[in-house]
């Protein structure tokens, strides 16, 4: 053999052993690359299932603390002014004693009334009889009753329309917090509250014309205050997505949106698969 093709020979195998080596650092690193995917992958479901047993466990305590105030404590509240009443009629018509047991009326009254509103707040019983919209709707008219700021709300699209239970309790407690924030924090004179339902598309604003912040300062903070966190934890649990317009003296407008979600009455639904 001439030493020319020998030379050649040496070179072309060089060449497909450098070929060889190439292609396999590029598979390793795509392998590598994948793998790094996958364990963040896991990683993020991980989190999002704790988050979500988390979630789970905070309103079978707030299901639980309702039924008792419901049933002990309101009960003991009725039981305590029916004997009231009944010892109220034995007092004749004693001014200074009359006038005490109105007081004594009118508190107990008032504690009862309160008992059943932190119930309902703990549970919304509208939110499991009547759908999302009707939930919002009434937490919307109890915030003006105990609000200077004006509180309104429009629901287009199809006001039946069921999301499974847990969706709709996730969504209906981020609609709370978002108020609640403007409530206390905005310092504006309205909120507005619109919810779009299929057909159309699903999707939640609530705006306010109070003082606005800034997102990326809030961020930075080592514990993200006006229920940040809170509000996207819970939207992770669902698949959910929620945007900030807002700055400094501009009010707020969030946006929240369900890109993917299963009506109640699909065959899908965790409900029906229960049922079955």
């Amino acid at each position: 053999m001439e030493p020319s093709y020998a030379i050649v020979i040496g070179t072309s195998i060089m060449l497909i052993m450098a070929m060889f080596i190439v292609v396999f650092v590029m598979y390793y690193q795509r392998k590598q690359i994948e793998q790094r995917i996958r364990v963040k992958d896991m990683e993020a479901e991980f989190q999002r299932k704790l988050l979500e047993v988390s979630m789970a466990s905070t309103e079978a305590e707030r299901r639980r603390i309702a039924q008792d105030l419901h049933d002990d404590i309101g009960a003991l509240l009725s039981v305590t002014k029916l004997t009231f009443n009944a010892l109220y009629s034995q007092l004749g018509s004693k001014e200074q004693a009359e006038r005490l047991a109105q007081q004594v009326r009118e508190a107990l009254d008032e504690t009862i009334s309160h008992v059943r509103r932190i119930s309902r707040e703990l549970v919304p019983t509208t939110l499991e009889r009547f759908g999302l919209a009707a939930a919002i709707q009434e937490f919307a008219a109890r915030s003006n009753s105990h609000h200077a700021l004006k509180v309104t709300f429009d629901c287009l699209g199809d006001e039946e329309f069921r999301l499974e239970s847990r969706t709709e309790l996730m969504l209906y407690r981020v609609v709370q917090e978002l108020i609640n924030n403007a409530l206390k924090h905005s310092s504006g004179r309205n909120v507005h509250i619109q919810i779009e339902l299929p057909p159309r598309q699903f999707c939640i604003v609530v705006e306010d014309d109070g003082l606005g912040f800034d997102l990326s300062d809030v961020r930075l903070r080592p514990s993200p205050g006006l229920g940040l966190d809170s509000i996207e934890g819970r939207l992770r649990v669902i698949n959910g997505k929620v945007d900030y317009e807002t700055g400094l003296n501009k009010g707020c407008r969030v946006v929240v949106r369900l890109p993917k979600f299963t009506p109640l009455n699909s065959p899908l639904s965790p409900e029906k698969i229960t049922a079955k």
